[in-house]
């Protein structure tokens, strides 16, 4: 297998891949924040926000080849990168004016309000960073 189609298979595990963990990450944390937390840190939540996260700016092949991690980060890649991540800002932006017009009804926690903040900025850019890469590789 040629770095070229070691990359473009990865490429479509990849795409696929941040799709799924969006949606995954959306329904557990969906179960989950209505929850209680008290005092402790939710590191659950912690672990998979910081893997996500990690995924989604450097999006792997750290252990492959360097001709593959080139071809796996070319340039379309890293634009979809910038896209998801502007994609992102917005959903923070949007998502904390809903949370700050949520507080004229409901009190909502610090914490609570954070972490669902998080949830859908993290979601979301992991959804269009899927869509984009599943989108270029049709």
């Amino acid at each position: 297998m040629t770095a070229t189609d070691e990359a473009d298979f990865l490429g479509r595990r990849r795409a696929r891949a941040a799709v799924a963990l969006a949606i995954i990450f959306l329904s557990t944390q969906a179960g989950s924040l209505a929850r209680d937390q008290g005092v402790m840190p939710d590191w659950p939540f912690l672990l998979w926000v910081v893997v996500l996260i990690v995924i989604l700016m450097f999006g792997g092949g750290w252990f492959r080849a360097t001709g593959v991690r080139t071809a796996l980060n070319d340039e379309t890649t890293r634009a979809h990168r910038r896209s998801a991540m502007a994609c992102g800002f917005l959903i923070a932006l949007i998502g904390a004016v809903a949370i700050y017009a949520l507080t004229f009804f409901e009190d909502v926690g610090a914490r609570e309000a954070v972490r669902l903040l998080i949830t859908m900025t993290v979601a979301g850019a992991l959804l269009r960073f899927g869509t984009l890469e599943r989108r270029a590789l049709t």
